[in-house]
């Protein structure tokens, strides 16, 4: 991962004085994960093939703008600080999608916060734009009878649609940000322009609010997607004992599902059978574990591979190398990179 970071911001504060730019590129899924400060997020790889992706972020205090890229499909969770709001919507989406159990549209508003957090299977080739704001701030702009109702929206990760119009003059913004000081830094410096970015920043967040708020209470009134739900229990039965593999019989039988309907759950929430599914959750928790693990083997049999020639054939298919060779690039850098 590389990274640059210019300014300073001064956290705590009503206005930043200072604006922080910060760019990575990961050529590593976990890498990935962490780039996105402070959203205490995994991703896990379910699309073959070596993964790519970028995070450019605008830092102004506790407040963001950042554009993130993913070249592979991943299956994300992860969890905001309850102080913050987070929402955000694609700038590029190919391929089915699915983010807390609904079905996933490229005009949809994400929002990220929530006290359950979020789950997201993202499709290749995703752009996600998005903004971070502290709740207390944007309170401040929602005044009115209904202001504890509309935050009250940020109490569970969700969708949203907004007016086309809104939500394309708000991915203009986030790219016209981006570009403007990633190509004239030195604004990041200037504290009378960052005061005047923070301000927009939480009012566009606003703006985007009242432009949902008839859809939102629509979401908010639908059930949880049942095959969503179904496919994320087995994905947590499998992380719940990784030493013990679970057969397709056993786990319909923790879930009190039918083989049928297992396999219908997949195809129709993620296109793909269980079987791969959960192939790849496993070798995905391989990866993670190749980073403290003293070798591959105590990493693979932990995970329940004991074919060590399937279990590299697999993996390589998957990540785009073989395990030693992750093993060896974790191992092979400083403890503080």
């Amino acid at each position: 991962m590389m990274s640059s970071i210019l300014g300073s911001s001064c956290a705590g504060t009503a206005e930043p004085r200072l604006g922080r730019l910060f760019t990575g590129v990961s050529d590593d899924v976990e890498q990935q994960a962490t780039l996105l400060r402070g959203w205490n997020q995994t991703y896990s790889q379910m699309s073959a093939g070596k993964f790519s992706g970028t995070v450019t972020e605008i830092g102004l205090g506790e407040s963001r703008i950042f554009s993130e890229y993913t070249g592979q499909t991943l299956l994300q969770s992860g969890e905001l600080p309850s102080s913050l709001i987070a929402i955000g919507l694609p700038l590029r989406m190919q391929g089915p999608a699915v983010f807390c159990g609904m079905p996933d549209h490229p005009d949809a508003l994400h929002v990220f916060s929530g006290r359950n957090g979020f789950e997201f299977f993202s499709p290749t080739e995703m752009v996600m734009a998005g903004l971070v704001v502290s709740r207390d701030a944007l309170s401040e702009l929602l005044p009115g009878e209904n202001d504890d109702h509309r935050m009250e929206k940020f109490e569970a990760a969700h969708l949203s649609r907004v007016e086309p119009t809104a939500a394309h003059v708000m991915r203009e913004y986030i790219k016209g940000v981006i570009d403007i000081l990633e190509a004239s830094p030195h604004l990041l410096l200037n504290g009378p322009i960052m005061a005047t970015l923070y301000n927009g920043l939480v009012s566009n967040v606003a703006a985007l609010i009242e432009a949902s708020i008839d859809a939102e209470m629509a979401v908010h009134s639908m059930e949880p997607n049942r095959r969503w739900s179904i496919v994320s229990k087995a994905r947590e039965a499998i992380t719940s004992r990784p030493e013990q593999p679970t057969s397709m019989a056993e786990l319909c039988q923790i879930l009190g599902v039918s083989r049928r309907t297992l396999q219908y759950c997949f195809q129709d929430v993620l296109n793909v059978n269980p079987a791969t599914f959960l192939r790849a959750v496993r070798l995905n928790g391989v990866r993670r574990m190749l980073r403290t693990a003293s070798s591959v083997t105590e990493a693979a049999t932990f995970w329940g591979f004991w074919r060590f020639g399937h279990f590299a054939q697999d993996y390589a298919a998957l990540f785009g190398e073989l395990p030693s060779q992750t093993h060896r690039r974790y191992h092979s850098r400083p403890r503080n990179a």
